[in-house]
């Protein structure tokens, strides 16, 4: 229900911003100018670091403190026939904007709650400062709304804390508050990149509900061209701080003009180009045997039991050499089953167990030599924020594992080390002095990447490894998945929730429902013969790039190319 009309809800006009560094002053937004209309849908795609988070932020006035914005730099918000300049309002009066009348689903929800404070409680003030609502009011709809994003025993769900939620529960979560105030304009920064496909589907139809229902328009930032298409109705391309084209969505993916905007849309994994199917399976270099994962609930839990089962009676072989993915809706049990493969997790019973030239099992904890273990199995974890440590420079961080396993001789071998490590996972060596608060989470998960694969383990588990990532990076990413795979004949656990990515990477495809395993295969049996019917729903909703429906009350076309 895009209302075109002489007045925008927010104008951005020659937007520029540079960051003080210790390598002196960098340009991360130049000249950026666009306009939204009340009701209508902006998607902002470009590479990781192009300046499409710090734009949003800026809208919000949370840019970083050693960011300057430039003097001649306005964004507009129409508010009540008033056009408010946010880059001029007083401090006291940012709580306009802030929750009010702008809303912002933040791309890392573990640093956007406070951990000390119960998921509830946090939606309910929010609830009672902006809208009024009365405590048990702003309880009754906070509950609605987390039902509505996809959450699970949404009233227990509700008195939990933020740690004890998965990643794309705790994504939810940050939807479901970013909503609560009934915003204007919502900015979702990655929104759904941490949601299962079928979750994914139902936040992105919630979204377009409420921008029908409230006038609500929406700038919404992602590496999924495919998500793109389904929610958009105009489409702003991102390249190194600098707008390089704009246009409706139908014309800006279907017909680009600027070579960066193709590159971007030649870069997205196709459902028609599967992998074929490996002649022969060889040898299982990790064997799991009747695997179970069982967690002890407090407060009487979400259930009737006393225990939660994460992952039930799991038996499978990881053959050596190959691209293994493991994929089903978020709190499957996926990353506990990946967790409990390197001994990071409890295991309530059943074993795993290694071959290779030192064969060993979990189920005998004196035959595992940690240091040993680590030179042949690492971890990619989901949450780069969080696993990289904020006092350590990048090259400290790509370097631990070097030093910590005795792989170098010297620091001239770790830096060269480092160096290449940085190079094929496209971290500008330039960056290495500089610490992980400094980078986007895209970036952050390069370098999470880097670390892993420094040690050339045998053993990889990829954790939602390139879900941050935007697809030119991503591709380049599987890329070298797949070239480590055929030069080292490293194995790999490949946890995903996109599962377009997983046909294009794996050799074998297994899913994952309620913590069982419900089947498993090639990739060509599992996408073009699944015999379940879960999984024909997980097909069934992977979000393809196609023809994006016309939302908007007229049909004027803006085009512009940089």
């Amino acid at each position: 229900m895009t209302i075109k009309n002489n007045q925008p809800l927010l104008a951005i006009n020659n937007l520029g911003i540079d960051f003080h560094t210790d390598e002196g002053q960098v340009s991360a937004v130049r000249n950026l100018s666009l306009e939204l209309q009340p009701g209508e849908v902006m998607g902002l795609v470009g590479e990781s670091g192009s300046g499409k988070s710090l734009t949003a932020k800026s809208i919000m006035r949370l840019t970083p403190g050693n960011a300057l914005t430039h003097k001649d730099s306005s964004i507009i918000l129409n508010h009540e026939q008033h056009n408010l300049d946010i880059l001029k309002l007083r401090n006291r009066d940012l709580h306009l904007v802030r929750g009010g009348l702008v809303s912002m689903i933040f791309q890392e929800p573990m640093a956007s709650f406070a951990p000390a404070i119960r998921l509830g409680d946090q939606i309910v003030e929010t609830m009672q400062i902006h809208l009024g609502y009365s405590r048990q009011e702003a309880r009754r709809k906070g509950i609605e709304l987390f039902e509505r994003v996809g959450i699970p025993f949404a009233e227990q769900r509700f008195d939990q804390y933020v740690f004890e939620l998965s990643g794309g529960m705790r994504q939810r979560a940050m939807i479901a508050v970013a909503l609560s105030t009934k915003p204007k304009l919502l900015i979702a920064d990655e929104p759904t990149t941490a949601l299962d496909v079928t979750i994914q589907a139902q936040v992105l139809d919630l979204m377009l509900e409420l921008r029908e229902q409230l006038g609500m328009a929406m700038i919404f930032i992602t590496h999924d061209l495919g998500v793109v298409s389904k929610i958009a109705d105009r489409v702003t391309v991102m390249k190194q701080g600098e707008s390089v084209e704009s246009g409706t969505a139908d014309r800006v993916l279907f017909q680009p003009q600027h070579n960066y905007t193709k590159k971007l849309l030649d870069a997205l994994p196709h459902l028609d180009q599967l992998p074929p199917t490996p002649k022969e399976t060889p040898e299982a270099l990790v064997k799991i045997d009747k695997l179970s994962i069982r967690y002890p609930l407090s407060g009487g839990g979400l259930g009737k039991s006393e225990h939660f089962t994460a992952v039930d009676n799991i038996s499978l072989n990881l053959p050596e050499g190959q691209i293994i993915g493991l994929v089903g809706e978020s709190g499957s049990g996926k990353t506990s089953l990946g967790k409990a493969i390197l001994g990071a997790a409890p295991v309530s019973s059943g074993q795993v167990s290694f071959t290779g030239d030192q064969p060993f099992s979990f189920s005998h904890p004196k035959q595992i030599k940690r240091k040993e273990f680590a030179r042949i199995a690492q971890l990619v974890f989901q949450d780069p924020y969080s696993s990289l440590n904020p006092r350590m420079t990048i090259r400290d961080i790509l370097a631990e594992p070097l030093e910590a396993l005795k792989l170098t001789s010297s620091k001239e071998e770790t830096n060269q080390k480092v160096i290449e490590i940085a190079k094929r996972c496209h971290i500008e060596v330039n960056h290495l002095r500089r610490f992980p608060h400094a980078f986007s989470g895209g970036q952050r998960q390069r370098i999470s990447i880097a670390r892993a694969l420094i040690s050339k383990p045998k053993f990889l588990v990829a954790d939602e490894a390139v879900a941050a990532l935007d697809v030119s990076i991503q591709a380049e990413i599987l890329t070298l998945l797949k070239e480590l795979r055929d030069e080292l004949g490293i194995t790999i656990l490949f946890i995903s929730h996109d599962l377009s990515v997983v046909a294009n990477l794996c050799d074998h495809v297994c899913v994952m429902k309620q913590g069982r395993l419900i089947e498993q295969g090639s990739v060509q049996q599992i996408f073009n013969h699944p015999q379940q019917s879960y999984t024909q729903k997980l097909i069934r909703a992977i979000p393809l790039l196609e023809k994006p429906v016309d939302r908007s009350v007229t049909t004027t076309e803006e085009v512009m190319i940089a």
